[in-house]
């Protein structure tokens, strides 16, 4: 669909309670995309998988310092009795072990009762408007952000967690990426939520003596340049033939992100979950550019796994590195990961996956939520932190909690936004002229989608 036809589509959204998930919290309105708007220091220096999901926040909000959780704050491990002992939580699906295990822990030490509801994937917020239809509340619900937020929290399904919330268990960079009127509204951290990296195969580049991706990233030469010359150059026809059997990148990659990753986007989130428009920044203006030639390239690449180990593609982009650095046993070849390529090589921000436990609006226990969220959240960090260190060395790791201090949700619910000029771009259509096209529809509609959430 053409941008143009997704720009009007952004009105309905705004009258539309449920597609207001699609704007999110990134520090103040005075923010621009440019800079560290959309991303901050994270204090957690372990690193992030999925979560109950395939899972993949941005830092968004300045000035929380003094919320709960932080030094002298709230603290989960010193809640050494419950009044209520007994909470129930919603799931997409059954929960897996390291969740298992919290709930063993809870159980064990409080004697209550952990209520499993499994309601499927993204039905959370079904789930809770049927309970407090019937006055049946539960306490937590996992959510995955980059649907969800910040709409249940606008909606009041939420309730904020700042009272409750453990920042020894929920580092700042990813808790901040559920903050919607100065407050957060979800349990989560960076073993939690998930990037969106690019991960290659290490011995193909070695082997067609291509300089590797890392040594460029550490020159700051990993631009949207160099990206492109690999893209096309592992582009190929291996056996002759006739037909592309080899791609430089492979599927599931999403275009998008790598306008987050330049801190480039037609839109970007400011705070109190409302828009910005950034279509005329000079940082959006080089992702259209990159789209230019992106979409000369041929990216058909098939299948959705196996294709990295077989040699299908060199390089593809998917949440998280453990994908593509573990293979299924039968390649002997190496992988490694970087960040999503910039315009000039800079690390600029990672677009994550963001997952995590909101409490219930009238959670009937929210002591209770609050401890078991933040053990589900401290079994998450312990085990995957014990994961990396089987997995990577000391250089990958460093190199990953590096990645993850500045990173901004990936955004999926205002794509009708988002994606505006991305079409045209992939067609051809210089960056000015789209700015020409889309930018005063665009202020009017992202202006708006503002005002409404003041209603």
């Amino acid at each position: 669909m053409k941008s143009k036809k997704m720009i009007g589509l952004l009105m309905s959204a705004v009258m539309c309670a449920g597609l207001l998930a699609g704007c999110g919290d990134s520090g103040s309105e005075e923010s621009s995309p440019a800079g560290n708007s959309q991303g901050s220091e994270s204090t957690q220096d372990s690193s992030g998988s999925s979560d109950d999901a395939q899972s993949g926040g941005e830092s968004q909000g300045e000035g929380d310092d003094q919320s709960a959780g932080t030094e002298g704050g709230w603290s989960y491990q010193s809640v050494e009795t419950l009044e209520n002992p007994n909470v129930t939580i919603a799931l997409y699906w059954d929960a897996d072990d390291v969740v298992k295990s919290a709930i063993a822990e809870f159980e064990a030490k409080y004697g209550g009762k952990v209520t499993v509801n499994v309601v499927g994937w993204n039905k959370g917020a079904d789930a809770i408007q049927e309970a407090m239809a019937t006055g049946d509340l539960f306490d937590l619900v996992y959510t995955e952000g980059n649907a969800r937020f910040p709409g249940d929290a606008v909606d009041k399904l939420y309730q904020p967690i700042d009272q409750y919330l453990d920042y020894s268990v929920c580092d700042k960079a990813s808790a901040d990426a559920f903050l919607y009127r100065g407050e957060h509204y979800v349990y989560t951290n960076s073993a939690i939520t998930s990037p969106y990296l690019i991960i290659y195969n290490k011995t193909l580049f070695s082997e067609e003596g291509k300089k590797d991706p890392v040594e460029l990233y550490e020159a700051g030469e990993w631009t949207y340049d160099k990206f492109l010359e690999y893209m096309e150059y592992f582009t190929r026809d291996t056996d002759g033939d006739g037909e592309i059997d080899q791609w430089g990148l492979g599927p599931r990659f999403k275009r998008q992100n790598f306008g987050f990753a330049n801190d480039g986007m037609p839109v970007y989130e400011v705070g109190d979950g409302k828009l910005a428009v950034g279509i005329d920044t000079e940082e959006c203006m080089q992702w259209f550019d990159f789209l230019n030639k992106f979409g000369q390239i041929n990216t058909s690449c098939p299948g959705d796994s196996g294709w990295l180990e077989a040699r299908q593609c060199a390089m593809f982009s998917e949440a998280g590195p453990s994908a593509g650095l573990s293979n299924d046993g039968t390649s002997t070849d190496e992988f490694d990961f970087v960040p999503l390529p910039t315009y000039d090589g800079r690390q600029a921000t990672t677009p994550v996956w963001d997952n995590g436990y909101a409490m219930v609006n009238g959670a009937p226990n929210p002591e209770g939520a609050a401890v078991l969220a933040s053990m589900i959240c401290k079994a998450k960090l312990d085990n995957y932190t014990a994961e990396l260190e089987s997995k990577y060395t000391a250089e990958q790791i460093a190199r990953y909690n590096s990645i993850m201090e500045k990173i901004v949700p990936q955004r999926r619910n205002y794509a009708n936004v988002s994606h505006v000029g991305e079409g045209d771009a992939l067609d051809g259509s210089p960056a000015q002229t789209i700015v020409e096209t889309y930018k005063s529809q665009l202020e009017a509609e992202v202006e708006a989608y503002n005002a409404a959430l003041e209603q």
